[in-house]
């Protein structure tokens, strides 16, 4: 019988990878098949929505990734996001209307029209390479330098943006971009790059970005490099973030550079803190428990009815109730609902059994 748990170390023995990988998973799984049973229950009616939280939730991952292994707090991610979506939107939209919207693009780009598949790749693809050459500089500082370089990053990757006119048409929107992000894609997106960021979790690479984080001294004298061991999260944090990115700009079609900012940041730094910043699954819960919150807090913005009694809403209720959580999240379970723990399912037969 396969024993499903917690657990904070790494699983040991013959298989041990792959029953790191089983319990993220299957949270990946549950969490996708109350998102379907939700859109069933309700008709289709919110396909926007779910959507939506299914790109949160993957985006939530990918800052895992890198913050829960590095313990460097990236302000900047949101960068990433920006370059996946216009890399995927530029050579996803249709060649006949790249005339129209991108008339100045390099030839090789106005004559490229990819699938959603390629387009995912593209995205996260650039996000890392750029990630790969930005992280050189950055991951050789350590705490609120490298998070306040990471910012800086967020604000060079909007002004190129801005002023790269004959690429992603400056400051006024991208528009055009097919909207293929569909339930399928996004919720298959998510459990693939669960599966991608638990194995870099309890993979070597994991393993030494966590001891750097826990104690560089101890880490360098044992022959841990510290740029390898951060650099290479922050790489793969990326690529899953400039996914996230790819999959928003195929869901919402058009956006602009403003549509990447400083704001965007905000809800995933909740999303994560309340989970767990050192667990995957505490991601995938956060991100769950949040987008629901959101939603009740939506409506109750928007006005409701009780009887012949109209009740009407108040703008900025939702920030404020997120700032409460959080400060409340902070003072009592600063590391979140799940700490570092991580759901286990191990079916290896117990000693003894």
């Amino acid at each position: 019988m396969a024993l499903i748990g917690l657990r904070r170390d790494k699983p040991s023995g013959p298989g041990g990878l792959l029953v790191g990988l089983g319990g993220p998973l299957l949270v990946s799984a549950a969490v996708t098949l109350a998102a379907w049973l939700m859109l069933q229950g309700t008709g289709g009616t919110t396909n926007d929505i779910v959507i939506l939280f299914g790109i949160n939730a993957l985006m939530v991952v990918g800052f895992q990734a890198f913050v829960g292994n590095t313990g460097i707090v990236s302000f900047g991610h949101v960068a990433f996001m920006a370059l996946g979506a216009y890399a995927a939107g530029i050579v996803s939209v249709p060649i006949s209307m790249k005339a129209v919207v991108l008339p100045n693009l390099p030839q090789f780009l106005r004559q490229t029209e990819l699938p959603i598949f390629w387009s995912l790749i593209v995205g996260g693809a650039v996000a890392a390479l750029v990630a790969l050459g930005i992280g050189l500089v950055i991951m050789r500082l350590s705490g609120a330098a490298a998070s306040i370089a990471t910012l800086g990053l967020l604000v060079i990757v909007n002004n190129v943006l801005n002023q790269a006119h004959s690429i992603t048409r400056g400051p006024q929107a991208l528009f055009g971009v097919p909207q293929a992000a569909t339930f399928p894609w996004v919720f298959g997106s998510l459990i693939a790059v669960v599966l991608l960021s638990s194995w870099l979790k309890w993979s070597g690479l994991g393993l030494r970005a966590r001891s750097v984080r826990d104690d560089p001294i101890a880490a360098e004298a044992s022959g841990v490099r510290r740029l390898p061991a951060r650099l290479w999260p922050f790489v793969l944090s990326a690529f899953i973030t400039g996914i996230g990115g790819a999959l928003y700009a195929e869901d919402i079609s058009a956006f602009s550079p403003n549509s990447f900012f400083v704001a965007q940041i905000v809800g995933v730094l909740v999303m994560s803190i309340i989970g767990g910043l050192n667990s995957i699954s505490g991601s995938l819960v956060g991100a769950a428990l949040i987008s629901m919150l959101a939603e009740v807090l939506r409506r109750l913005e928007a006005g409701f009815t009780i009887g012949p009694i109209d009740v009407h809403g108040a703008v900025g209720i939702s920030e404020a109730v997120f700032g409460v959580a959080l400060i409340l999240m902070l003072r009592w379970r600063p590391a979140g609902l799940l700490g570092a723990l991580e759901l286990e399912v191990d079916p290896r037969p117990r000693a003894g059994s």
